[in-house]
Formats: structure tokens, C-alpha cells, sequence
């Protein structure tokens, strides 16, 4: 039935979450190995051959750009405004707020969705949102900048590897290009599974300020995502990308990150949880208004 179209990018993604934490029930693992894997190699992969798989143009790359920074801007307005009037300052509320979960659920949503476009889209928008969240996001935990890490993650490099393959029309061999691909499509399943073994984790809530940091980033960041696209008048696949990351729930990084800066990481746990809950509803929802 056409009603139900809206949900078929969004049941296997919430599947294989789903799996990911009743296997963290089942069996306890380390998921540093995993991890690695995937940022030092799949999603290295994924972000290239999603790159050169088919032609695009700067003024997308810029469209992409502008929308990332017209979300953040508009967010971090928002979460300036709460924090003043409610006086929550902590690091530790203010970064799972800006910074949504980009690539376990905006990568994975995308692809389902809006088919290689969309995964083309989303590796930009992902890289560009990881080049904020270790730069702005470290900095305002650790009070230093923390743009040297960029550096240390190949995605930068697949990205500009990528994007200049593409631009100058520079063609890989197929197996190359075939083999590449297919430790990339590996990062698709091994994120969501990871996010659902991190989301087991979380064994205390606090809501207060989680419950108003989680209406924030979902409700406030598709509001921004909104903005954006209306005022710069972006139409057709990317302003559904834009709309769709604008209203994604936070990164499960951000609580990691908080962690190790000791930056109030339960209230950071509390507000990925919920968002990650409320995107139960928000996504399907927001799939039947963008599609």
C-alpha cells in the first residue's frame, strides 16, 4: 500500500538496531576491534566509492555544506536559548544536542531511502558533520581545539580521494572499484548493530534537561533543517537529505566523547537514548513528509 512506502527504509534499519541490543543481552563483546574496522576501513571505503559511483557537481557539495552548517546554527541558537533560560550549561547537554547521529542511522536511512544518491549525499554529509563534531564538539568539552584529530581519520582523505576522482572523471577498474565497495557496504549492518549494543549501555536516566535537550534536536533540528532549505530555496533530493538529518536523534559518539572528557556523560546518555526512542515515531513521520 502507498501509505506504508514511507516505512520501508525505516524497518530494517530499526531491525538491525534491534538486533544489535538483544544480542548486547545475550553476549558481551568488546567493540573496540569493530570499531576500528570500521573507521580506519569500511567507512573509509564507503565514503569513497559512494563518491565516484556517479557524477556530482560542486554546487551540491555546497548545497550539502550549507545545509549541515544552517542545522547546526540553527540548534545551537536554540540550545543557547534553553540554557539560558533554564541555566544548563554542561558540555555535556550541549553536544548530543548539535550533533546527530550522521552516520549509524543518517547513512543507513539515506541509502534505504533515496538509493545511491542518497548514499552519495549522506557520505558527504557525514564527513562534514565528523570534521564539526572533533573541531567544534572537542573544543567545547575540552575548552582546546581539537581540529588535529580531523586529521587522524581517513574519512577527510577518502572524502577529498573521492570528490576529486569524481570531478576529474577519473575512472577506477571495476574489481577495484567492486571490492572496495563491498568492504564499504560493510559498515551499513556493523553501525546499526554497534548502535544498538552501545544504546544496551545506557542503564540510568536523567530526564529534566534530557527530555527538553531531546525535543531540541529533533523537533528544533528539523525546524533549522526547515529554515534552511526555504530560505536558500533548496529543492528536489537534497532538501530531503537536509530535512532528514535535521531531524535525526543524536550520536551515540557524543556520549564516548563526553565520558572521556568527564563532561556530564549521563545527561549525554539520557539525551541519546530518548532521541534515539522519539526517532521510533519522529522518522516514519518525517518519511511521509518528505517523501
Amino acid at each position: 500500500m502507498e501509505w506504508l512506502k514511507p516505512l520501508s527504509p525505516v524497518v530494517p534499519v530499526f531491525l538491525l538496531i534491534t538486533i544489535g541490543f538483544l544480542f548486547a543481552e545475550w553476549k558481551k563483546i568488546s567493540l573496540a576491534p569493530l570499531t576500528e574496522i570500521m573507521i580506519y576501513l569500511a567507512a573509509p571505503c564507503l565514503v569513497f566509492t559512494s563518491l565516484i559511483a556517479r557524477p556530482i557537481f560542486a554546487a551540491d557539495i555546497a548545497v550539502i555544506f550549507a545545509g549541515a552548517v544552517g542545522i547546526l546554527s540553527g540548534v545551537g541558537l536554540l540550545t543557547w536559548l534553553y540554557s539560558t533560560l533554564f541555566h544548563c550549561r554542561s558540555p555535556g547537554f550541549i553536544v548530543p544536542v548539535l550533533f546527530m547521529n550522521a552516520g549509524n542511522m543518517g547513512i543507513p536511512l539515506s541509502h534505504f531511502a533515496f538509493g545511491e544518491p542518497g548514499l552519495q549525499r549522506a557520505s558527504l554529509f557525514f564527513v562534514i558533520m565528523s570534521a564539526f563534531h572533533y573541531s567544534l564538539g572537542v573544543y567545547i568539552l575540552s575548552g582546546r581545539g581539537g581540529w588535529k584529530e580531523i586529521f587522524r581519520l581517513p574519512l577527510i582523505y577518502a572524502t577529498l580521494l573521492g570528490l576529486s576522482f569524481n570531478l576529474g572523471q577519473i575512472k577506477v577498474p571495476a574489481p577495484i572499484f567492486q571490492g572496495l565497495s563491498l568492504l564499504g557496504y560493510s559498515t551499513i549492518p556493523l553501525m546499526l548493530l554497534s548502535l544498538g549494543y552501545r544504546l544496551h549501555e545506557i542503564r540510568s536516566l536523567r530526564w529534566g534537561h534530557a527530555l527538553g535537550g531531546a525535543l531540541i534536536r529533533i523537533v528544533g533540528g528539523l525546524a533549522a533543517a526547515y529554515a534552511t532549505v526555504s530560505l536558500l530555496g533548496i529543492e528536489g533530493i537534497n532538501r530531503q537529505m537536509i530535512l532528514l538529518y535535521g531531524g535525526l536523534p543524536s550520536a551515540v559518539v557524543n556520549f564516548v566523547l563526553t565520558e572521556k572528557y568527564s563532561q556530564d556523560p549521563e545527561l549525554a546518555a539520557s539525551i541519546i537514548f530518548l532521541t534515539t526512542l522519539f526517532s521510533l515515531a519522529s522518522v516514519p513521520l518525517l518519511f511521509w513528509f518528505i517523501l
